[in-house]
């Protein structure tokens, strides 16, 4: 029997979840010796039921885990307990903190410098940009960046660090074998080679709702501070600041459209103490030990027709007259043309060069914003 064994056995006790783990943990130092301990020792343990006490001390399905941990390495994953040093060392100080991970890629102590960027699935356009510049800027860093895989906002923050070759981790609320969101596949088979995949539940979990909050503590708990990109004042978001609050993480918060929904989140959180960001140095000003992180991966060269600002930040020079007209907020090809007061033909031409160029984008619905953003 392998060492890993009696952790997994613990997990798989009906009834002992993560507080009573970590509750047997402290009274008999390992789950080795939680195995071997008598009926009447399992019992005086708080909230250990006599049926409980019974499963332990008769478990004999050892034979089955170990089938379980050959599928995990079939897959190109692994478990990490508690007591591997790969352990995240914060995770083991968060309140109710996992007895093991199932991952897939690599854990790295260069990780415990990290950040959380989250927000709402139904992101706009303004926060998707949002999320991947400032991921970008923080990979930049030498800073990894924390998401839950999930769409929008989460997705826009992962893209972001894996486009400045940065490390990023997605802790997810499935098994490490499910693909959720599947539009997601590229993402899940890229991370774990820039990486991990990170998850607390047993291969083929399905992706059910009373799995993500449970995962979320883990998100907050791998990082130093939390961002929070759009969100309403009641979501999962929510619950991932409520963890970091109890964690004792910084939590950030970036402002949105004050017409917008999905900015009463961010603005409730600056309105109660969470410092406001509108750049990557807001957030390293407040976490000194960022600071400190290796620095820059590379220093981003400038490309014809741009100029260069802070890692991740680039802006268009200014020599076509469409170009000041422009920004992060989609404009209609009739507003462009009304506000740049030029021929249709002429618009949509200068249009076509600029796009060539990588100076603008172009949108569904003939909507245009600036490009290398």
């Amino acid at each position: 029997m392998t060492d890993k064994l009696p952790w997994l056995g613990l997990r798989s006790i009906p009834g002992v979840g993560i507080v009573l783990g970590q509750r047997l943990l402290q009274r008999f130092g390992s789950p080795g010796a939680v195995f071997k301990a008598s009926f009447q020792d399992l019992a005086a343990v708080r909230g250990i039921t006599a049926a409980m006490a019974k499963a332990i001390g008769g478990f004999r399905d050892w034979d089955k885990l170990e089938e379980r941990l050959a599928q995990l390495t079939a897959q190109g994953a692994e478990m990490v307990t508690q007591d591997d040093p790969r352990f995240p060392a914060a995770l083991k100080l968060i309140p109710y903190p996992p007895l093991l991970l199932y991952i897939k890629g690599t854990l790295t102590p260069a990780d415990s410098l990290a950040v959380a960027v989250v927000g709402t699935r139904g992101a706009s356009y303004y926060g998707l940009k949002a999320a991947r510049r400032l991921a970008g800027a923080l990979a930049a860093r030498g800073v990894a960046v924390v998401s839950g895989l999930a769409r929008g906002i989460d997705t826009a923050a992962h893209q972001g660090a894996l486009e400045m070759s940065g490390r990023t981790l997605a802790v997810l609320g499935c098994g490490l074998d499910v693909v959720y969101p599947p539009e997601n596949l590229k993402l899940y088979q890229e991370i774990p080679e820039h990486g991990a995949l990170v998850s607390e539940f047993p291969l083929s979990t399905p992706p059910e709702a009373r799995n993500f909050p449970i995962r979320n503590r883990i998100i907050s708990g791998l990082a130093l501070g939390v961002v929070v990109i759009e969100a309403g004042v009641k979501s999962g978001t929510g619950i991932t600041v409520r963890y970091a609050l109890d964690q004792g993480r910084e939590v950030f918060a970036v402002p949105g459209p004050i017409d917008s929904p999905t900015s009463t989140g961010p603005h409730r959180l600056i309105q109660e103490g969470a410092k406001l960001v509108q750049d990557v140095e807001d957030i390293l000003h407040e976490l000194p030990a960022l600071r400190k992180a290796p620095g820059p991966l590379f220093a981003p060269a400038a490309t014809p027709g741009r100029v260069a600002e802070a890692p991740g930040f680039i802006r268009p020079a200014p020599e076509d007259p469409l170009l000041p007209l422009l920004g992060s907020e989609p404009l209609q090809l009739e507003e462009l043309v009304q506000a740049a007061r030029l021929p249709v033909q002429d618009v949509l031409s200068r249009l076509t060069l600029l796009e060539l160029q990588g100076l603008v984008k172009e949108l569904p619905g003939k909507c245009y914003v600036l490009g290398g953003n």
